[in-house]
């Protein structure tokens, strides 16, 4: 009995959304538009770069098709709660402009052996008493 091989890729890209990760607080409080900005900026993580994705402001824009302020805001909630961390800020000083460099938190470094850090999940809301003071 022979059996049917594969055609293409063995393993295709994929973007994944743990259960534990979309019961947390910190995804459960995300606006719809930083829930999408997550799923593009895991879409774009490569292993082989070591868990650097570079997405800038107006790729961001494009790709989800809202406003500056809309995306500046997703990426705001999703650096608060730690589902992304700055590895390199983005601008205009060089010679030639780049977009901000971000490290997504769900997956491990590049050194051999590194545990993801994953802060979302610690995230806890603000209680109204916080909020007042």
């Amino acid at each position: 009995m022979s059996r049917r091989k594969r055609r293409g890729p063995a393993t295709e890209a994929h973007v994944r959304l743990y259960a534990h990760e979309t019961r947390s607080p910190a995804w459960q409080t995300l606006e719809p538009d930083a829930r999408a900005l997550l799923v593009e900026l895991r879409a774009l993580y490569q292993p082989s770069q070591g868990n650097i994705v570079y997405l800038s402001i107006r790729e961001a824009e494009r790709r989800l098709n809202i406003g500056q302020r809309r995306v500046q805001r997703a990426f705001d909630a999703l650096l608060a709660r730690g589902w992304i961390a700055v590895h390199e800020p983005g601008g205009f000083t060089r010679k030639m402009r780049h977009a901000t460099a971000y490290r997504l938190e769900n997956e491990p470094g590049a050194t051999p052996g590194a545990k993801p850090a994953k802060p979302y999940m610690r995230w806890q809301p603000r209680t109204s008493d916080e909020k007042s003071r």
